[in-house]
């Protein structure tokens, strides 16, 4: 069973973008005090499936990975919530029931086990990296047209220098670890700030590729763990490794943690389940 977490976002391009991200945290501690006042304060004596958090750059490989646990263990295909990594940590501060949380940094676990709210300080489990990618325009039919519209960072530069208005969407860098390395990698290639009404901040690195998907944006920032199965008329450009720090994914078991949950967290460091993370992307550190 999966715990789908859905949060309004302003589409209005020409909102300051200070303005947009107070906006959305506001929206987002209104999500963090309902999702915490409507689920139960204990899942394990329902004898349920432990409820996992994951990252949204987890969302496209956790159906693969999760069977494949299951078959191979036995136990029952766990429950999951994707979010935002920040927003999800902000959930378990407040007493959100998670026994197992899959971050996409480091720093949100190193801080939730600071305050006291995990095991242990928990483990790497993979590095990840982004592509920057547009839709194939309508009339590209051949692989030449195809390279000659394939994104590229240049692109954007020429783009902005000619006042040509275009918009971009990231995750938003407040709460997401790809948002804020999407970020650093504009801000190193001379593109941040970007002018007002360029940039939409998605609420997380799923929904950034299902604006690129869907039209809403000219160019978006995503994981590439996002992008394994994405269709043709996708054009994807992997950003340099070296205009941004690596996002390093670390889970961590919680408080409340039961035998289920900890069965996970160590089958989760075995090569079974580091083949499927490498397959969408991931390159294990452990």
């Amino acid at each position: 069973m999966t715990t789908l977490i859905h949060f309004p976002v302003c589409t209005r391009m020409k909102h300051n973008v200070l303005k947009q991200s107070t906006g959305m945290m506001t929206v987002l501690l209104l999500a963090v005090l309902l999702f915490t006042a409507t689920v139960p304060a204990s899942t394990q004596a329902s004898g349920q499936p432990p409820l996992l958090a994951l990252a949204s750059s987890f969302r496209d490989l956790w159906p693969e990975l999760s069977q494949l646990y299951s078959e191979q263990t036995g136990q029952p295909v766990p429950r999951t919530s994707f979010a935002s990594s920040g927003l999800l940590s902000t959930q378990i501060r407040h007493g959100a029931p998670f026994e197992l949380f899959l971050s996409a940094d480091e720093a949100s676990v190193d801080r939730l086990h600071a305050a006291g709210k995990t095991r242990d300080a928990g483990a790497l489990l993979a590095r990840g990296t982004l592509s920057l990618v547009s839709l194939r325009n309508q009339g590209d039919d051949t692989d030449e047209q195809d390279l000659d519209h394939t994104p590229t960072l240049s692109m954007l530069n020429e783009g902005i220098e000619r006042q040509q208005a275009f918009r971009i969407a990231i995750p938003n860098p407040q709460h997401a670890p790809y948002g804020k390395a999407a970020r650093e990698s504009l801000q190193n290639n001379g593109l941040w700030p970007l002018p007002p009404g360029f940039l939409l901040n998605a609420e997380n690195a799923a929904q950034t590729l299902q604006f690129a998907l869907t039209g809403a944006v000219e160019y978006a920032i995503v994981p590439d763990s996002l992008l394994i199965g994405a269709p043709a008329e996708l054009l994807v450009t992997p950003l340099p490794a070296d205009s941004y720090r690596a996002v390093v994914h670390k889970m961590v078991l919680l408080e409340s943690a039961g035998l289920q949950a900890e069965r996970l967290f160590n089958w989760l460091q075995q090569p079974s389940a580091s083949a499927v993370l490498a397959r969408h992307g991931l390159t294990p550190v452990h």
